[in-house]
């Protein structure tokens, strides 16, 4: 049995955790590439004014050409100027407890090359690429300078397995600063040798070497308590399980072990963003929610928002998306799931509900979120086995929060999922102008107009019963060199005096979605798929398209 926390001030621990194999974090500045040896090139011998520009401009001439000229040496301050990684992978990524992790290379020798950025021209002649774009974002925030790490937890199933390549593109193109890191949990050998291969090979190498995978064992199975025996499985347990496996072992952030027993986290001030695999980013997500023209907070929070000395995340104040759970959580038997002097069952009707009926995405400090991946884990089987239920491991994270003292600051302006929802960032999708829904939508600009973070696509969308996209209608094999590409909505879909304000919310989410499922799509051709792949655009083709025409 978990002990509750006591009641305490929180001051930032110092970091003295460090890993040797990964000396380096990019701090905000720290865009600019040397050579692997941390050399800047190029140095050319003195000599006459005229013979000094002869040779530099033949020698200019003949490292482009080859392709042996840095991005650094051209202009290190060019932020659109795309590259080609040459690999220096050591392919023997590391086992912790017989678990594979893949982990950052930092050491890469970058080369210019002009075709990078996945483009809409279905006519242009694709040639077969293995070249990736300088990565330039870093690991850390923007304004407080922690070091970020998003996570998501799956199976090894190929339906998440489509999932996890959308959510690592998504998080390429808006520039998504941290580590992403994708926990696979229950795979079998030969699935954990073929994900690793493949995101080493289509996800590592070609979008980013802070995109990485860990592995751990199979959770999601429900004992019958009394013989032990696996009687039923409930996938859900993969999200405390894998979250608490991953902030034990993983190279980045685990424990360091001591002999005294006395464990340490490795990375205790890091921000853990703890996501769902059907999360599409619109913007980049932080532990920053101090600029009021992003931030939407519910009217029942918000004289508490205000009233807040800071608006990031710290020790002891963690964020999260609100979720209509409300207090259900408070009628469960805590004495059987967290103790009888649970400090959950203090809590009382309305800090319930201001507080704790948090969701995805979650944000705390990595020593905060191990405390609650530790209770979590304790809970949320016991939680199942009194609601055996889709939500039970969500409750499960409500009276672990509850139970640890660590009340939640809910955000409204994290997600939109279904459409006109009450407690979500509709109200951005409302403000954009009817004109423009499925235009922004496909080409989201946060500096132009304030947007969610994120679409969690949990529901189906439908307009005009014409237009769909449900993520349980997408093939599986998606990203593959011989799938067509969708086929998208008009720009008006949704427009008109014939639709509803629901309509245009579901018009936004069909053009996002599919918008960006075509996206993936091209970028995968681009850089996988000789020729450049299948171009074609279906309609009326069930479960090839995502975007269908019924009727007429």
């Amino acid at each position: 049995m978990l002990r509750s926390r006591p009641t305490k001030q929180h001051a930032a621990p110092s970091n003295n955790g460090s890993l040797s194999s990964h000396s380096t974090r990019r701090s905000n500045g720290g865009n600019n590439y040397d050579d692997p040896r941390g050399r800047r090139k190029s140095a050319i011998p003195t000599t006459p004014l005229i013979g000094t520009l002869i040779v530099a401009s033949i020698l200019f001439l003949v490292l482009l050409f080859s392709g042996s000229l840095s991005t650094s040496d051209i202009n290190s301050s060019s932020s659109s100027t795309s590259v080609e990684v040459v690999d220096n992978n050591n392919n023997n990524a590391p086992i912790v407890d017989g678990i594979h992790i893949i982990h950052d290379n930092n050491n890469q020798q970058f080369r210019n090359s002009a075709a990078m950025q996945s483009n809409n021209n279905d006519n242009k002649s694709h040639s077969f690429k293995t070249t990736i774009t300088s990565d330039t974002t870093g690991a850390t925030s923007p304004t407080t300078g922690a070091t970020l790490h998003i996570i998501f937890s799956t199976d090894c199933g190929t339906y998440q397995h489509w999932q996890s390549y959308l959510f690592f593109h998504r998080a390429y193109s808006i520039r998504q600063p941290g580590y992403i890191t994708r926990i696979a949990s229950g795979c079998t050998e030969k699935q954990l040798q073929d994900e690793k291969a493949w995101h080493e090979e289509h996800i590592a190498k070609v979008m980013s070497d802070r995109y990485r995978i860990h592995f751990t064992p199979h959770f999601s199975g429900v004992k019958d308590e009394t013989t032990g025996e696996v009687k039923d499985d409930y996938k859900y347990f993969n999200k405390p399980f894998g979250l608490k496996h991953l902030l034990e072992h993983d190279e980045l952030l685990g424990l360091v072990v001591e002999s005294s027993g006395n464990n340490q986290m490795k990375q205790p001030n890091d921000i853990i963003i703890l996501c769902d695999p059907d999360f599409a980013l619109l913007r980049p997500i932080t532990d920053d929610f101090s600029n009021p023209r992003e931030t939407l907070v519910g009217p029942r929070r918000k004289t508490h928002f205000d009233e807040m000395s800071s608006h990031i995340v710290t020790h002891g104040h963690p964020y999260a998306q609100t979720y209509g759970l409300g207090t259900q959580w408070r009628t469960f038997n805590l004495d059987e799931i967290a103790g009888a002097t649970s400090p959950a069952k203090e809590v009382d009707q309305k800090n319930g509900g201001l507080f704790y009926p948090a969701g995805p995405p979650y944000i705390g400090t990595a020593s905060d979120m191990y405390e609650i991946a530790l209770a979590w884990a304790e809970f949320a089987p016991r939680v199942h086995k009194e609601y055996p239920h889709l939500l039970a491991e969500m409750y499960a994270y409500c009276i672990a929060a509850a139970h640890l003292q660590l009340p939640h600051t809910l955000i409204d302006s994290l997600m939109i999922s279904s459409a006109g929802i009450g407690g979500e960032g509709w109200k951005f999708i409302s403000d954009i102008p009817e004109s423009e829904t499925c235009s922004f939508a496909s080409n989201p600009d946060h500096s132009i107009r304030p947007i969610p973070s994120l679409i969690h696509y949990c529901q189906r969308y439908v307009v005009d019963a014409r237009y769909f996209w449900g993520k349980r209608k997408v093939p599986h094999g998606i990203f593959t060199c011989d799938h067509p590409l969708l086929e998208e909505p008009p720009m008006d879909l949704g427009q008109g005096v014939s639709h509803t304000e629901k309509d245009r919310m579901n018009a936004f989410m069909v053009c996002a979605l599919t918008k960006f499922t075509n996206d993936a799509m091209m970028f995968f051709k681009d850089h996988h798929c000789e020729g450049g792949g299948n171009r074609e655009r279906r309609e009326l083709v069930p479960h090839v398209n995502l975007v269908r025409k019924k009727g007429g």
